[in-house]
């Protein structure tokens, strides 16, 4: 008869122990899907709809919570817009560029020559330097006359 007392207790203090750790991760599960709301949202209806899942059906409500939850946290949502903006904001740079006009790569206004296909589609003013283009005979900025030839297309 002691040994039947024995294994009741002993039954009784395991079925404690296991209600005392599903309580604990109900109260964990619960926790957890409160702080994942207001991670999410800044909608205080929808921190208590998450809060009332978490709490009230136990573990079934954190389960529907997880379906409804918006996808994205709000540092996500705020991080990927800040990517978008910088995709789509023209880039910043110092040097302006152009295409070329025969190969269409991108290079500098003040070029006058392409470096990818040498085409030459300007030149150098002899007296004060400044590009030209090349069927001018004089210079605009410096009324040189500019009658040498352009140069011609290097081959390889």
């Amino acid at each position: 008869m002691l040994l039947a007392v024995d294994v009741g207790t002993l039954l009784t203090l395991v079925v404690a122990i296991v209600v005392a750790y599903l309580v604990v991760l109900w109260l964990a599960l619960a926790f957890y899907v409160v702080r994942d709301a207001r991670r999410r949202t800044t909608s205080p209806g929808f921190t208590l709809f998450a809060m009332l899942l978490g709490f009230v059906p136990p573990f079934l409500g954190a389960l529907i919570y997880f379906m409804v939850r918006p996808p994205l946290t709000m540092e996500q949502v705020r991080s990927l817009a800040i990517e978008e903006q910088v995709l789509l904001e023209p880039p910043v740079e110092g040097v302006p560029t152009r295409p070329c006009p025969t190969c269409g790569r991108e290079i500098e206004q003040e070029f006058i020559l392409c470096p990818y296909c040498r085409t030459q589609f300007a030149r150098r003013c002899t007296g004060c330097d400044r590009s030209l283009r090349l069927g001018w005979g004089v210079c605009p900025y410096c009324a040189t006359e500019v009658g040498a030839p352009a140069l011609a297309r290097t081959g390889r």
